[in-house]
């Protein structure tokens, strides 16, 4: 049972850098197949995605350095351990969306419109690089 600190823990995660349903699949499977890595194709395939915007949401999570592409042809994504509290996070995050599916999803639901968010996210990084 995870502990109501990481249940805010995981809320405040999905609210700071998830956009979307597919963004929280993708990153759940690729964390639940570490170290394997993905093609964009198998990807779309398993989350019943269009190619475009899973390249655009795994885009989004190497960005967000929480996955890394590969320099293959075709290049391989996968989950990017950058340490034991991420992956902490992570496995919390993975065990509240199975349990508690219909309130993760409404909770990405309610956040703002995609544009709002990616204005705010680079104020964001700007602030971070300061």
């Amino acid at each position: 049972m995870t502990s109501p600190n990481s249940r805010i823990d995981v809320d405040e995660f999905i609210l700071r850098n998830i956009d979307s349903v597919p963004h929280l699949e993708a990153l759940v499977l690729l964390w639940n197949s570490r170290p394997v890595g993905w093609t964009i194709e198998d990807l779309a395939s398993r989350l019943y995605v269009p190619l475009d915007q899973v390249a655009h949401l795994l885009r989004d999570l190497v960005r967000m350095q929480l996955a890394t592409e590969s320099q293959t042809i075709p290049p391989r994504f996968s989950y990017l351990p950058k340490s034991e509290e991420q992956n902490d996070l992570l496995w919390s995050l993975d065990a509240a969306y199975r349990k508690d599916l219909v309130r993760i999803s409404t909770l990405i639901h309610s956040k703002a419109a995609s544009g709002v968010r990616e204005f705010a996210r680079a104020f964001r990084l700007k602030q971070e690089k300061k």
